[in-house]
This record gives C-alpha cells, sequence and structure tokens, in this order.
C-alpha cells in the first residue's frame, strides 16, 4: 500500500507541474496539493503504527523465516490469533486421517512424522506441522508427535483459513513460507533416504 501511495504522490507532483506550467490552472494545483498531503500522512500514520508494533525474539524467528513482506502490525496480527505453547514428549499434534484443528510452526525442539506407526520424518525448529490441511483442506496424512520438549506457535485451521481469504498479504506470504518448507522437508528427505541406500 505504501509503495501505492508514493505513486500517487509521484504522479500527483507531475499533474501539478503539468497545472502550473501548462495550464496555469491553481483549482488544479490545490486539488492535487490536497491529495499529496493527504497521502503523505497516511504514509505517516502507517509508519508510526509500524513502530509501535513490538515483537518477542520467537516472533521475529517466526516473521523472518515464514513471513517475508508481511508489515509487522500484519504479522502480529496473525501471531495473536494463535498461542505460544510448550510440548512434551508424547504430546500429539496431528493423528493420521484425522481432521487437523491446529498448524504448528515449530520454534524448537523436534516432531516425529508417523505413517502407519512407522516413523518417516522428523520436523525441527522452521518446520509447519499440520501445513497441508490448509493447502489442501485434508484431513492429517501422518501422526505427529513431540519426540523432544518443543517450543511452538499454534492456530486453528479455521481462523487461519478465514484470515486467508480475507487478507491477500497475509495469505501470500504464508504460501510462500509453507512452500518453502515443503521444499526443505522434501529435499531432508530425500537425502536420508538415498544416505539409507548407500549404508
Amino acid at each position: 500500500m505504501t509503495k501505492l501511495r508514493i505513486l500517487v504522490i509521484a504522479s500527483a507532483f507531475a499533474a501539478i507541474a503539468y497545472d502550473v506550467i501548462w495550464l496555469k490552472d491553481p483549482v488544479g494545483v490545490f486539488w492535487e496539493t490536497l491529495l499529496v498531503a493527504v497521502n503523505i500522512m497516511q504514509i505517516a500514520r502507517e509508519w508510526y503504527a509500524e513502530r509501535r508494533v513490538r515483537l518477542t525474539a520467537e516472533e521475529e524467528l517466526f516473521v523472518s523465516a515464514r513471513l517475508r513482506g508481511v508489515s509487522k502490525r500484519n504479522a502480529k496480527r496473525l501471531l495473536n490469533l494463535g498461542t505460544w505453547e510448550n510440548g512434551v514428549s508424547g504430546m500429539v499434534l496431528t493423528t493420521e486421517g484425522e481432521p487437523v484443528s491446529h498448524v504448528v510452526y515449530l520454534i524448537s525442539g523436534e516432531v516425529e512424522i508417523l505413517v502407519s506407526d512407522v516413523v518417516v520424518a522428523t520436523c525441527g525448529a522452521g518446520n509447519f506441522v499440520g501445513e497441508m490441511s490448509i493447502v489442501g483442506n485434508a484431513p492429517a496424512s501422518a501422526t505427529a508427535t513431540v519426540s523432544r520438549p518443543a517450543r511452538f506457535w499454534r492456530i486453528e485451521t479455521g481462523k487461519l483459513q478465514v484470515l486467508q481469504e480475507t487478507d491477500p498479504e497475509i495469505a501470500g506470504a504464508l504460501d510462500v513460507g509453507i512452500a518453502k518448507d515443503l521444499r526443505n522437508k522434501i529435499i531432508s528427505l530425500n537425502t536420508s533416504r538415498s544416505g539409507e541406500g548407500l549404508a
């Protein structure tokens, strides 16, 4: 939005120059100047609101890793819809074949991913758990269980889906963040499987 406002200001200055030099139209100059003033005030207001937002160290990690390009204000709005929690070993985050109630983002710890009670992968810091429920709106394809004490942020899938439908900035950034995470998981899984083949 700020970039759009800057573009409006630039075009208004061009219009002011046109009104002054060619048209000699004081009324046009007045309205274009008013447009510039309003947009400068809006930019200042947004800048001030952005500076007032305070993120914790955990929130900063999440935002820098998975919400790039989102304003601090919008990131905080998203983060406030979820909760920060500690997960103990054995805590189940998703159950294979059942609806996913929450999407989880791990800051630390480890989560085992089991399919038919067989461990097929592990997730750690920087990984999402349960994200496929918002990508494909499907039940959990695996059971995710905390295997080492974990710290994570989690949000109800329903809240996240509503936010994705109503806020394109957050939706776009989350889609990119989830895609990067999925890519990293696939690379990690392929690397571990090729290592098993060589062993």
